[in-house]
């Protein structure tokens, strides 16, 4: 009877290890630009993290630490790391942890719901197959409001005490792992209390800061989301017009109003300044859907639909003014959406477009880049602009 119970309390120890370990442990499944970032970041703040995507020869180059990632800190955090590995094995992933961080892809759709949900509702849909139990599972990639509740959720069913969280990060490529570790606020949209709980200590680990945790329910967390991007690129739209019309006004400077604007505490400098207007791969399209979601709960989408116009009409005014110089030939230096980023991001960057506008009207334009970024337009645009690579003499002339 002695001999039983010792092997009892020898068995219900070795349990709470094994339970204490796997508290450690989290799987990130989609270790993409941003899924491989949010992995390193979780790694560095101490735990032991698995990462699972689908291409072997890139899961070779992470597990023998020879990736190399223009992304900054991505390659200088891999060589350091020891207790980050890959795999493309979905039954790995799951029984590595209790919680599951999912950043695989959400493409932009022409469609009302504005998000492609399919490999998303796949791995959820796989998940379930594997009826496991006792997990938190968070979403990170961005998703239409209601998906959790209409979708996520149901796909989960056969999940016994299994929660379903949505916790996007507001970071841009370029400055990831910087912005992640340092975000002004985490969003948190808790499948369940104890999910929130969970998650509120892994961002108290992993920031270096002291951000505000802000915790309500996923559908909640699913409207902020884009309503925080479309606050931004109404502020960016509001900061064009405005300087717009100081070009116009006799003795108007823009840079002294928007100054003076943004001076007001109930307002503020960031994302203040006259310039292209904006784009990249999250607020066009994180704007537009919120207008559909609006249109589709009853509410007119004044504000996103006259955000996206005026953006519109900000490229044609700066084309207008360009052409009213009448160059000889127009220079566009950097044309990545963003200026200053080592990463190449070119979907809807309005220094290109406007590029785009102005060679399309039969003017000559030169784009002086990077090889890597001039090799991208050569494949897109093909002879429509003249070409000048940074590591060359510099192209001479008035650069936009």
């Amino acid at each position: 009877m002695y001999k039983k119970i010792k092997y009892l309390i020898l068995i219900l120890t070795i349990q709470q290890s094994v339970l204490a370990l796997k508290e450690n442990n989290i799987t990130v499944f989609g270790i993409g630009k941003l899924g491989l970032c949010t992995a390193l970041c979780l790694e560095k703040a101490g735990y032991n993290v698995l990462g699972v995507d689908i291409m072997q020869h890139y899961i070779d180059k992470i597990n023998s630490k020879n990736l190399i990632s223009p992304e900054p800190y991505v390659t200088e955090y891999l060589k350091k790391s020891n207790h980050f590995t890959a795999t493309t094995s979905l039954e790995k992933g799951i029984e590595f942890s209790d919680v599951y961080f999912i950043n695989v892809a959400t493409p932009s759709t022409p469609h009302p719901e504005a998000y492609d949900h399919s490999m998303l509702s796949k791995l959820l849909f796989d998940i379930n197959s594997k009826k496991v139990e006792n997990k938190t599972i968070v979403i990170c990639c961005t998703v239409f409001p209601g998906y959790i509740r209409s979708i996520g959720n149901h796909l989960l069913l056969d999940c016994k005490n299994t929660s379903l969280s949505y916790n996007p990060e507001f970071i841009a490529q370029g400055n990831i792992i910087k912005e992640f570790e340092n975000p002004d606020m985490v969003l948190i949209g808790q499948g369940s209390h104890q999910a929130g709980n969970i998650l509120e200590t892994i961002y108290r680990k992993v920031c270096k800061n002291n951000p505000t945790i802000c915790r309500m329910s996923p559908e909640s967390a699913e409207i902020t989301k884009l309503a925080i991007n479309c606050y931004i690129t109404t502020k960016i739209a509001f900061a064009n017009m405005i300087g717009d019309v100081a070009q116009l006004a006799p003795g108007a400077n823009e840079i002294d109003i928007l100054n003076a604007i943004g001076s007001d505490s109930r307002i503020g400098n960031k994302n203040l300044k006259y310039g292209f207007g904006f784009g990249g791969a999250c607020f066009p399209r994180d704007n537009r859907a919120l207008g559909n979601y609006l249109k589709l709960m009853g509410v007119k989408a004044l504000i996103p639909q006259s955000t996206d116009e005026s953006n519109k009409l900000h490229k044609t005014f700066m084309v207008e003014q360009l052409l009213a110089e009448n160059r000889d030939e127009y220079i566009f230096e950097d044309v990545n959406y963003k200026d200053n980023c080592n990463v190449i991001i070119l979907e809807e960057s309005q220094k290109l477009a406007v590029a785009q506008e102005i060679a399309k009207r039969k003017h000559k334009v030169i784009i002086y880049d990077s090889q890597e970024v001039i090799s991208e337009l050569r494949q897109k645009f093909g002879n429509l602009f003249k070409y000048r690579i940074k590591n060359m003499p510099q192209a001479q002339g008035a650069k936009i």
